[in-house]
């Protein structure tokens, strides 16, 4: 994740089946089995199978009575389960604080007992706390990539598949397709190892991902898949599926349809998790919204903001008061759909370093006109007595003091927040490419095989597919995709600074025009904008290590194919959120 994007959450508001995802870890947890009392075992299965039908009222009832069995046999391995059960519940049904005390000392009965697969589930529960809880996805993924690191050591693909899912979640929720291949590894383990459970998860995130991404009738396959999957497993939660088929099916004017569908949403909200309501409501509102309808958009809106405040879920609040700017707006009213947009924009940009930058500038603009209107006071006011001009002279000294007591205050927070960015990066970084050289051998079998050239009317020679890729296993557009990856990730042919897009559609045996085809539907982004993404990518592991401190920022530009530092900074500004000098030197502080 970039620094820029850490609180950012526009457009469709999306349920939290991350949490989902995290909740059926219990499915394959039978790994370490102390020895205990059959009461233990009959109330932790219990536990197992109310959440994985997501039925967590259910699961505190059982993870109750297991606390109090363990408590009698004095097992720490039992009542770390129920302590976990009881944590991730909490969290799902919305008693946030409550569920993170209980996952954190479910965390400490992991570590008396020695026990990964509980760490890697904790830290599960962790990164979906902070994502639903405090809008925090850079704590969130740090927590993702900890499960991940337990799962590696554990050698369970189980369990990296629903870390994936997990992935793909925060990367809805920031509106990046990307994670599209994380919801389809997900999807595609699930559907292959018979496992519906993760056969749903996926199959909801490529709905999700593929519908921010425009891809409207692609999005309402994977759904009703979803949904045919949550009903052979008899899920209780049903309402999160409702509500992105119900936005999907707006999004294709099929707006009769769209309200059924909400209205179902609606209708299943007493067994929804806590994160899903008020992004349920807001979905409504846009919909409603759309057709005319605002007085019921407002009151839509309204009941997800109460549900927002009771359940203390920040997440919710930006989608809410984007769409309440925009009813606004739809009657005219445009004082109050500005005032609507500026909270909404400062619920978005509340950590942004942007914002801080520019609250620093307005703190010296209103500095400036402060003194000069003192400065006027004080000429008028001389004629009134030297006593008078004395005490004009305290007041101003105590204002310019408390002003630059405030500048001083927000250079420090501008400070910490360059250091949290840094740390984030770097750790990001660290783990990234530890975590490849465990996972590489997962993928030696995809790497190996030979990628069909694509010609320039943009067809694939048939001669060129190898039995490893069945007509039906993979696109047209998948296969280019794949290739373009490889020549970014281990050729890095983006290091080039005479690369084209005409010469790396030559690479692919394609042509521009579908190059930049290919881009746009599966990142979301411009040539230029997914060629300098894995520029800045390796110039921010490079500040990140030791190296960086030596190596010259012009050098590094020149090395990574910029061919002006201007446009070097400009994009490191803007993907990382500070320039590369201010990285360098916070960096080599840490």
């Amino acid at each position: 994740m970039t620094a820029s994007r850490y609180v950012r959450l526009l457009g469709l508001t999306l349920p939290s089946l991350v949490v989902w995802s995290f909740v059926v870890i219990a499915v394959a947890v039978r790994d370490s089995f102390p020895a205990s009392a059959g009461d233990c075992w009959r109330f932790r299965d219990s536990c197992r199978m109310a959440t994985q039908n997501s039925d967590h009222r259910r699961t505190l009832s059982m993870a109750e009575r297991l606390r109090e069995e363990a408590e009698r046999e004095g097992s720490d391995w039992f009542m770390a389960y129920a302590l976990y059960y009881q944590g991730v519940s909490n969290v799902i049904l919305g008693n946030s604080g409550l569920g993170k005390a209980q996952l954190d000392e479910a965390y400490r009965y992991a570590d008396a007992v020695a026990d990964d697969t509980l760490r890697l589930s904790i830290h599960n529960g962790y990164g979906v706390y902070e994502a639903n809880t405090h809008a925090n996805y850079a704590s969130a993924q740090r927590h993702f990539y900890e499960a991940l690191e337990y799962a590696v050591k554990i050698g369970d693909p189980l369990r990296q598949a629903l870390i994936e899912a997990n992935l793909a979640e925060t990367a809805s929720i920031r509106r990046d397709t990307s994670g599209l291949r994380y919801a389809l590894s997900c999807y595609e383990w699930g559907m292959t190892n018979d496992n519906a459970q993760l056969g749903f998860a996926g199959a909801y995130h490529c709905a999700n991902l593929l519908h921010i991404a425009g891809d409207h009738e692609k999005a309402m396959a994977y759904i009703r898949k979803a949904d045919e999957l949550a009903a052979s497993v008899n899920y209780v939660e049903r309402s999160a599926t409702y509500n992105l088929r119900g936005s999907i099916c707006a999004a294709l004017g099929r707006d009769i349809e769209a309200l059924e569908w909400m209205e179902k949403a609606v209708a299943g909200a007493g067994e929804a998790q806590g994160a899903t309501l008020p992004e349920i409501y807001c979905t409504y509102a846009r919909i409603l919204a759309d057709q005319g309808r605002l007085a019921e958009s407002d009151r839509m809106i309204a009941r997800g903001f109460n549900v927002s405040d009771s359940l203390l879920i920040r997440s919710s609040l930006a989608p809410l008061l984007a769409q309440r700017a925009r009813n606004y707006e739809r009657r005219g009213d445009y004082r109050r759909a500005l005032e609507a947009y500026k909270a909404y924009k400062e619920s978005c940009d509340s950590a942004n370093v942007d914002r801080q930058l520019r609250s620093i500038n307005e703190l010296r603009v209103q500095y400036d006109i402060e003194r000069r209107e003192q400065e006027a006071n004080m000429h008028a006011l001389m004629l009134r007595g030297e006593q008078r001009k004395t005490a004009i002279l305290w007041v101003s000294l105590l204002s310019v003091t408390a002003i630059l007591f405030i500048l001083w205050h927000n250079y420090r927070r501008q400070k910490r927040l360059y250091r949290n960015i840094v740390m984030a990066h770097r750790d990001a970084v660290a783990r990234e490419q530890e975590l490849l050289g465990r996972i590489g051998s997962r993928n030696d079998n995809i790497s190996d095989k030979p990628v069909p050239r694509v010609t320039t009317d943009g067809e694939i020679s048939l001669s060129d597919i190898p039995d490893a890729y069945p007509a039906n296993q993979k696109t047209r557009t998948n296969l280019v995709f794949d290739s373009l990856c490889r020549l970014m990730e281990v050729d890095e042919v983006y290091r080039d600074g005479n690369l084209t897009r005409e010469r790396l559609a030559e690479m692919l045996g394609t042509n521009r025009t579908y190059l930049s085809q290919i881009i746009a539907e599966h990142t979301g982004k411009g040539y230029y904008q997914f060629v300098n993404g894995y520029r800045i990518k390796e110039a921010v592991r490079i500040l990140s290590g030791p190296e960086g401190t030596a190596y010259p920022l012009k050098a590094i530009a020149a090395d990574l194919g910029f061919k002006s530092m201007t446009t070097f900074y400009k994009t490191f500004q803007e993907v990382v959120g500070m320039t590369p000098s201010a990285y360098r030197d916070t960096a080599s502080t840490l």
